[in-house]
């Protein structure tokens, strides 16, 4: 309809689950200039893997308030999930073994755009 539509980023570092209490935090901040409370909130990830990167993501969006309802959308959903989450929107299904990693690049950020798969080191 033509309206703006509020944007913003945020790191889930503080909000991981898979780090110990020595482990070395770089937080990169957030950068949400508007309230969540009664929104429609969509999360983005590039690469959805076992869930627990949305999973600190959802508690990051609970800290700012009480949204009306939260979607999820990836770009590439390798599988291999831990967590009961499922994304309500998918790009692209790309089925992978454990020893693969999966990288995408975006023109904005990365000046090319490109999946790539490759295997772990």
């Amino acid at each position: 309809d033509g309206a703006p539509v509020p944007m913003g980023e945020f790191d889930i570092a503080l909000y991981r689950d898979d780090l110990g209490e020595n482990a070395d935090i770089a937080f990169l901040g957030s950068e949400i200039g508007f309230g969540v409370d009664g929104k429609d909130v969509l999360i983005c990830d590039d690469v959805f893997y076992t869930g627990r990167t949305v999973r600190a993501a959802l508690s990051e969006v609970m800290q700012l308030g009480r949204p009306r309802a939260i979607q999820f959308l990836v770009l590439i959903d390798r599988g291999h999930r831990e967590l009961p989450i499922r994304a309500d929107y998918v790009g692209k299904n790309v089925p992978t073994s454990h020893l693969e990693m999966i990288a995408v690049s975006v023109r904005e950020i990365d000046g090319k755009e490109i999946v790539e798969l490759f295997a772990q080191k």
